[in-house]
């Protein structure tokens, strides 16, 4: 198992693949502004992994689960899909996230 830390973030498998790095990017600057510390001393743009979620109800599920396991992370909202959560960004050692594919992949 890896226990080095890296930086996750879950998109919309909903959204066009397009869509997902964008709004993937998104997600990765919110947190970069919500955690700087953490950004720019810890992970210092290493490691970086897309991966999937079905829709917007399991990506709310899963800013549910990374509140209630105390997980530093950052969600990003479209302005252009009324405000619509789209993707997470979380620096973790990653075994929450196991189970989720690459973004992209359906």
């Amino acid at each position: 198992m890896n226990t080095q830390p890296r930086m996750y973030v879950l998109v919309r498998l909903d959204l066009s693949e397009k869509y997902q790095c964008v709004q993937g990017a998104h997600a990765l600057a919110q947190y970069s502004i919500d955690h700087p510390k953490i950004f720019s001393e810890q992970w210092k743009n290493q490691t970086l992994l897309f991966l999937g979620v079905r829709n917007l109800i399991e990506l709310r599920r899963w800013n549910f689960e990374l509140t209630r396991k105390y997980k530093m992370h950052s969600i990003f909202r479209e302005p252009d899909l009324d405000n619509q959560e789209t993707a997470i960004a979380c620096y973790d050692t990653g075994e929450i996230f196991k189970e989720l594919p690459l973004a992209g992949k359906s």
